[in-house]
């Protein structure tokens, strides 16, 4: 069973005015299921919706991690991310994303319960880096 290793650390010294933050959380993921994806995305353009086909996520028993990265280094072209759970010939309905990414931001969430994983650039054609995990059920 493949073994992914995962680390988050926070540290600030200003961010609030009586108290320093400083933590680390680290796991051990074991993604097991039938889904394993690694690529990048080229988005259309400016305002068109891209999107990542997944088989079906029912949130019961198929649950995933996803890593998604803006490669972009242009201030303006920010991605919003939103999940489909309908139908793949419908688009997500506007102001429905979840995250967005600036140039060179990241995330790393879990996720269940999507059809595809939709993208829309704010500018430009920024390129999106992602990896989905799906979990053992």
């Amino acid at each position: 069973m493949a073994t992914v290793n995962v680390s988050l650390s926070l540290s600030s010294t200003d961010l609030f005015a009586k108290q320093n933050l400083s933590f680390t959380e680290t796991d051990a993921l074991s993604p097991a299921g039938d889904q394993q994806l690694i690529s990048k995305l080229v988005l259309t353009g400016t305002g068109t919706e891209d999107n990542i086909a997944l088989k079906q996520l029912d949130g019961t028993d198929d649950r995933a991690y996803l890593y998604m990265k803006n490669m972009s280094s242009t201030s303006t072209e920010y991605v919003e991310v939103s999940g489909r759970r309908s139908a793949f010939t419908t688009d997500s309905t506007d102001d429905d994303f979840f995250a967005v990414l600036g140039a060179g931001e990241f995330l790393f969430i879990p996720i269940c319960s999507l059809l595809s994983v939709d993208l829309r650039a704010a500018a430009g054609t920024p390129t999106v880096e992602y990896i989905l995990m799906e979990k053992a059920a």
